[in-house]
């Protein structure tokens, strides 16, 4: 294999791809990313084709990612550390690399720098799972980028508690919904635009998937006008990500999370006789302003509505104080809650709408924050007395 490469474009694939490739393994090959170039499928073939595909694995995870801002002298497949090479290519100052590999070395090549680094045997990598056939649904990708962001930081950090270690897609019909849950917090947001293939019959579907294959898809969406399809089946997720001319840019694939996601509709409160609305960006600089002065033993701001008024407090042992006022749209009898205020910040941080509502029934239950038709989140209380 014999290619010249624009770094820029190799350094973005390259920071994909280490995202899945393993640092510490009793299996080399699973450090390394492979590089098929002028045949994805991998052994030669067409030179004229002028794609280099990158392939990386952890044996749950797979990422295919095809570059077009490359010349082909030698088609051809080559196995190389994914650390080392991404440690090369990022410090050279070149617009342009040349990558020459052989049975067992890979030649690097800049203006002024010459590296020969040790490869391994193509065929010791591990196969990867293609996308076959039509997928379960489309949509944008500045669709899915909104379904993304809404949700995937409410997911549980902890691996221990694996069922909820994601963020579950749920498809009816044409709506898409996606949830996450930490226990503490719980967000819920849909999409009522999905596009199934021509022909097909609409499939439901329910299924986790794992944090870490979201991340990497939501760092795959760059252009909002591309086309993302997925597709469930046999315990994984396949994802594929087009360019505007048709080109097939990406495809991921992952292992879904086993276990069940606990009943999320049982914890969405639907008994809450106290609504508010509250102005998003001036609710978010507030809670921003009075957790100033928290600390992680005080975790909590103070939240006292009354007519027409908020108040927002905290308090920290050897801190100080903080009080912040605000106009609301508020008639329901006073209340005080208590909040951690970093879940509020995350909820308002994704909320699109100028205005957001805000429910609660009393100061030991959750509250229910929405914004507009997509999107809510549950947050449970915290104990400030």
């Amino acid at each position: 294999m014999k290619v010249l490469v624009n770094r820029a474009a190799l350094v973005e694939a390259l920071g994909l791809a280490s995202s899945v490739v393993l640092s510490r393994t009793p299996k080399p090959v699973l450090t390394c990313v492979k590089l098929v170039a002028g045949n994805a499928s991998g052994g030669g073939g067409n030179a004229n084709a002028k794609t280099l595909t990158l392939v990386a694995t952890d044996m749950e995870l797979a990422l295919q990612y095809t570059l077009t801002q490359v010349d082909i002298a030698t088609a051809g497949v080559a196995l190389i550390p994914a650390a080392k090479l991404s440690e090369i290519v990022n410090n050279s100052p070149d617009d342009t690399l040349t990558l020459d590999s052989t049975a067992d070395t890979t030649v690097i090549k800049g203006s002024d720098a010459h590296y020969k680094v040790f490869s391994y045997n193509p065929e010791e990598f591990p196969p990867i799972s293609a996308f076959e056939g039509a997928p379960d649904f489309s949509l944008t990708a500045d669709a899915l980028r909104k379904l993304l962001d809404r949700t995937r930081f409410a997911a549980a950090k902890e691996m221990t508690r694996y069922a909820i270690n994601g963020v579950l897609f749920e498809k009816k019909g044409k709506k898409l919904s996606l949830v996450a849950t930490d226990g503490h917090r719980l967000a819920q947001t849909r999409d009522d635009s999905v596009t199934d293939p021509p022909g097909s019959k609409e499939k439901d579907l329910s299924a986790v998937v794992p944090i870490k294959a979201i991340n990497l898809i939501e760092r795959l969406l760059i252009d909002p006008e591309q086309t993302v399809s997925l597709q469930f089946k046999e315990n994984k997720l396949f994802v594929q990500v087009s360019s505007d001319t048709g080109g097939i840019t990406a495809t991921m694939s992952t292992a879904l999370v086993e276990g069940t996601f606990p009943p999320y509709n049982d914890v969405i409160p639907k008994d809450s006789d106290k609504k508010v609305i509250l102005n998003r960006d001036r609710f978010l600089s507030a809670v921003r302003r009075a957790a100033l002065l928290t600390n992680e033993e005080s975790k909590g701001v103070r939240l006292s509505f009354a007519t027409n008024t908020l108040s927002i407090q905290s308090r920290a042992p050897e801190m100080g104080e903080a009080k912040i006022d605000l106009p609301v749209e508020y008639t329901g009898e006073p209340i005080e809650i208590g909040f951690n205020p970093t879940y509020l910040l995350d909820a308002l941080k994704v909320a699109d709408q100028e205005t957001v509502s805000f429910e609660m029934k009393t100061s030991n239950k959750p509250g229910l924050l929405k914004s507009g038709p997509g999107f809510l989140y549950v947050v449970m209380p915290v104990n400030l007395s």
